[in-house]
């Protein structure tokens, strides 16, 4: 009788590919199933990875030939050091002044403090004293990606936060305080920024006194309150970046936000604020900026995230890819977007700024940047056909993109659409969508229809600048 020998693996195990799969929230059969996608669109051949050829990778049995090793870097829009496809060989030819970043470290604990200097803006009535107190004492001590990462439990206990403090909150006022955001994040849609900001900022800024009463995050209603308080930070930072282009202001609120979403140890919510953040680095064609945020977002979906939430941070890794020149990890992201739509799970109230009509948004966006003008304009037209009523601030962005689109191939159609978006955006003075007024004057320059532009852009200029 023959002896069953072990199998023993060729090469060592990849635990950076299976890492990066896994944040993606993706099974060795839907990596398979994207990397098959990619190489029948770039004409690469016919493919015959399955999910089992992706395990062997993994484990160490076989490595990807060139072909999968290109393509698994334009999936995941990493380079092959990043996703460990180089062999010691190829590795020894890296620069030695370069050195990887491996998103898997734990953050430095004596570095906390400088991270996150400033937790409150003055205007919120909070102290950098309170912020290191209630925060970094606490949960904030390190950073929850690797404990995310980690696949182990956010800790049930901390170090008391804030010595001397009260130890109950009145379950009465948490909801009250709550029910107010949930009114501000409803009102964000058909609001002013500098009509709504004012009292959302005030309200955070409550919220975190009320946090600054308690001695730890576990008195009953802290995780409930720490929520609220996150959300509210968050809709002051969109309207302060989004809306009136303040970045600097918006860094802030993004810390306040980051930093109470942690307290409350609401994954979800840690994650929206992270991919929020992701556009400030993105906007900026920062790619690493914007890829460290997305990453530590991707690791907490495993954690509680719904398809809404999968398929809106796939949206935000095309818009990044796009604005950062990576085409085809755009396009890569969108697809992986559009399968997320359809997978199982539920997503919070708060989460109203995403549904499948902002896909098509963000896939018209990501066609248009690759200069597919005319499958970018069919999914920006049907973006604007099925958004919501309250889309008002988002319909002029669409109008914009989808008049930049229709510029190569029909200008007059593109000039008439481009005045309906300036007409929205007059009304709703959303920042983004004005900036967005450029790439259509980009487009229509060498067109009769510049002039009577240029002249609708400048008065949206001057009402954009009076809302600041």
């Amino acid at each position: 009788m023959a002896t069953r020998r072990s199998s023993v693996p060729k090469h060592p195990p990849n635990g950076q590919l299976t890492w990066h799969r896994v944040q993606r929230g993706w099974s060795c059969d839907e990596l398979a199933k994207q990397l098959r996608r990619s190489v029948s669109e770039a004409g690469d051949g016919t493919p015959g990875v399955n999910g089992d050829v992706v395990r062997r990778w993994e484990s160490g049995d076989r490595r990807p030939d060139p072909l999968y090793k290109k393509h698994l870097v334009l999936v995941f829009g990493k380079p092959a050091a990043e996703l460990g496809l180089l062999t010691p060989e190829e590795m020894a030819l890296r620069p030695s002044r370069e050195r990887s970043a491996n998103v898997d470290d734990p953050v430095d604990r004596r570095l906390v403090g400088e991270l996150v200097k400033r937790v409150m803006l003055e205007m919120m009535g909070g102290g950098p004293q309170f912020g290191r107190e209630l925060f970094l004492k606490g949960v904030f001590g390190m950073s929850l990606a690797p404990l995310a990462a980690s696949g182990r439990e956010i800790p049930d206990s901390i170090e008391t936060l804030a010595e001397g403090r009260g130890s109950r909150l009145d379950p009465r006022m948490v909801d009250a305080y709550s029910a107010v955001t949930a009114s501000h994040r409803q009102m964000y849609w058909d609001s002013s920024a500098s009509d709504l900001l004012p009292s959302v900022v005030a309200h955070a800024g409550l919220g975190v006194r009320k946090l600054q009463t308690v001695s730890d995050v576990e008195v009953p209603g802290a995780r409930q309150l720490a929520a609220a308080v996150a959300e509210e930070a968050l809709i002051a930072a969109r309207l302060t970046f989004f809306d009136l282009a303040d970045t600097v202001r918006a860094e802030q609120f993004f810390d306040t936000a980051e930093n109470a979403a942690k307290a409350s140890r609401d994954h979800a919510l840690v994650a929206a604020v992270l991919a929020h953040r992701a556009f400030v680095p993105g906007f900026a064609q920062d790619e690493q900026g914007a890829q460290q945020y997305l990453d530590e977002a991707y690791a907490h979906l495993p954690r509680g995230a719904g398809p809404l939430l999968r398929s809106w941070l796939h949206c935000v890794g095309a818009e990044v890819s796009a604005r950062t020149g990576q085409v085809q990890a755009s396009l890569g992201h969108v697809r992986a977007a559009e399968d997320a739509l359809v997978s199982d799970g539920s997503d919070p109230t708060w989460l109203d700024y995403f549904d499948s009509s902002r896909l098509d948004g963000f896939a018209g966006n990501a066609l248009l940047l690759a200069g597919q003008h005319r499958a970018a304009a069919d999914r920006l037209e049907a973006a604007l056909s099925d958004a919501a009523d309250t889309s008002d601030k988002q319909r002029g962005v669409l109008l914009f993109d989808l008049a930049s689109a229709q510029a190569s191939f029909d200008a007059e159609s593109a000039a008439a659409t481009a005045r309906q978006a300036c007409d929205q955006a007059m009304a709703t003075r959303y920042g983004m969508a004005t900036q967005r007024a450029v790439e259509v004057r980009n487009a229509l320059s060498a067109t009769r229809y510049v002039a009577e532009l240029d002249e609708r852009l400048n008065a949206l200029e001057i009402a954009s600048a009076s809302e600041a």
